[in-house]
């Protein structure tokens, strides 16, 4: 007699997600499991991430900082807690990491729908925020300057920093289980060297905010190169 499905397994969808993974007579080695199931969630954080992204370009688009602010605070919330997903990834040995690699045949994390999904809709975020600015009168700088004018475009601009900062640890932190697995001195299975992740630790989407923070600084007077709190 085949059992009933409850409300919660039809509406979440268990028995299609929990087939979604190799069976035990499938598997090269009994941590391809692991290695699985921690890359599809990965992958179901990316998801949201870029749901979020897409939410906070909406609101910023209808001149509302505040909902663009929340949303981005739900990004960052998932990207702190993905560099500990992957953590688990550790517990696999590398040898054992190797077969399970093999059998990717020419797959790489390269290819991950969404992160790369991330990596096209973080920068959409920058004109519609510009354009919050314009409307305000204000630069980034200007900005820094006095918060307490604009709270809700300050904080809206802290998000944004945090969103850039955090995806930059993700990669950070990915590159590091790079180095742990497999080695930076190698190939990924495309043939790109391993070394070129260190490329995308470095890259920023919101460059002119970064900017801001040096002529801050430099405009404060506690750089050596300022003049102190000048207009």
């Amino acid at each position: 007699m085949v059992k009933a499905l409850t409300d919660y397994e039809k509406y979440i969808r268990t028995e299609e997600l929990l087939r979604l993974q190799k069976n035990e007579e499938q598997l090269v080695c009994e941590d391809e499991l692991t290695f699985q199931v921690i890359h599809q969630i990965a992958e179901l954080h990316f998801t949201l991430i870029v749901q979020y992204l897409g939410q906070a370009r909406t609101a910023m688009l209808a001149g509302d900082p505040d909902r663009a602010a929340a949303r981005l605070g739900r990004v960052n919330l998932h990207l702190k807690h993905l560099p500990e997903v992957f953590q688990m990834v550790k517990v696999i040995n590398p040898i054992d990491y190797h077969a399970i690699r093999l059998a990717l045949g020419r797959g790489s994390g390269q290819d991950s729908p969404g992160f790369n999904r991330i990596l096209q809709t973080g920068p959409t975020l920058w004109e519609p925020f510009e354009r919050l600015l314009t409307d305000a009168g204000l630069s980034p700088l200007e900005l820094h300057k006095q918060p307490d004018a604009q709270p809700a475009l300050f904080r809206l601009m802290q998000e944004l920093l945090q969103f850039d900062e955090s995806f930059q640890s993700f990669r950070y932190q990915h590159l590091q289980l790079v180095k742990r697995m497999i080695g930076l001195e190698t190939n990924s299975l495309k043939g790109i060297p391993a070394q070129a992740l260190q490329k995308g630790v470095r890259h920023a989407f919101y460059p002119a905010l970064w900017k801001a923070i040096s002529e801050l600084t430099d405009w404060t007077g506690s750089s050596n190169n300022s003049q102190p709190l000048g207009d």
